[in-house]
């Protein structure tokens, strides 16, 4: 008997967790949602206004493209079944970063080929670089010393010149 009241209070006690774990799981599922479409808001653009996303946009047409968006996510309809369905209407310039295929792919790619050019530059300026250290080139040591051995020469021959005239 007491084995059988024990499992009466221990199903009782399940079903009242499941119960209470089911209610819990529903703002979650709410939740959820309302971070998918705010994600998807901030993948469109408005259509009307220059530079904004529906997410920011206070227009009408925005208001009603987030109606959209939320109505189809409940339809449990997927990001990019919603996003092409936004394309399909308003083309391609909807879509708040571009396709990353055909001509759009230049978007993508430009500025990581422009760093690795601008790098190999940098490296290339660098090791080119005049005066990198101690070293020097054979041919500024050799010119140095013609250019010190001149003016030793003229410097002797002024303090000569110099010595046989006296101060006067």
């Amino acid at each position: 008997m007491k084995r059988l009241g024990f499992l009466l209070l221990s199903l009782l006690v399940g079903l009242f967790l499941l119960v209470m774990l089911g209610g819990c799981s529903a703002p979650e599922r709410t939740q959820s949602l309302d971070e998918q479409a705010r994600e998807i808001y901030r993948s469109l653009m408005c259509p009307i206004c220059q530079g904004q996303t529906i997410e920011q946009s206070q227009s009408e047409v925005s208001a009603q493209m987030r109606a959209i968006v939320r109505e189809k996510l409940e339809q449990g309809e997927t990001k990019e079944e919603i996003l092409q369905f936004f394309v399909e209407r308003y083309g391609e310039g909807v879509l708040a970063a571009p396709v990353k295929s055909g001509f759009s792919l230049i978007a993508w790619l430009a500025p990581i080929t422009g760093i690795v050019i601008g790098g190999i530059i940098l490296w290339f300026t660098i090791r080119k670089w005049p005066g990198r250290g101690n070293e020097s080139s054979p041919v500024t040591q050799t010119s140095d010393i013609t250019g010190d051995e001149k003016y030793r020469k003229r410097l002797e021959k002024e303090l000569k010149d110099f010595g046989e005239g006296g101060f006067r």
